[in-house]
């Protein structure tokens, strides 16, 4: 009970203890523990604008004809009805800047209801360190993704 209030206020408050944004090369931005989490710790809220499927997909096919624009949406089902956090605004939120890993993510996500309403954040998949990268399974396996985005397979 104790935990899940924590939680509850970290989500109402947008507090995100123990995160830093770095650049790598490599990646562009990603997002890095630190403090240690333990497995099953909440770690930050993937926030943005909640929205409908149907909107969503409207969206994410505008999004993919503007090259300036990233596409940071995250499609879910929840008490059998489909919906969708767009982030792709910025923000000062660092859930959308967790970067890919199919085979090695240390995070993942989870629906969190509050009031009746899903929030979708993100906890610690295994103990973490301070100082390791913070990486979770994006889940898209779609085709067209995957030939777009060959690292969404690694």
């Amino acid at each position: 009970k104790e935990r899940r209030a924590l939680i509850e206020e970290a989500i109402k408050t947008g507090r995100e203890d123990g995160l830093e944004v770095q650049v790598l090369e490599s990646k562009g931005r990603a997002v890095f523990a630190t403090k240690p989490f333990r497995r099953g710790d909440f770690v930050c809220e993937y926030y943005g604008e909640m929205i409908g499927y149907q909107k969503a997909k409207e969206r994410e096919e505008a999004y993919m004809k503007d090259p300036n624009i990233g596409c940071y949406m995250y499609f879910f089902e929840y008490k059998s009805i489909r919906y969708c956090v767009d982030a792709t605004a910025e923000s000062d939120r660092l859930g959308r800047l967790l970067n890919h890993s199919k085979l090695d993510g240390n995070c993942q996500t989870k629906i969190f209801e509050i009031n009746s309403k899903p929030h979708l954040i993100i906890v610690a998949a295994r103990d973490i360190l301070a100082g390791e990268e913070l990486t979770y399974d994006y889940g898209d396996r779609n085709k067209n993704s995957l030939e777009s985005h060959p690292w969404l397979a690694t």
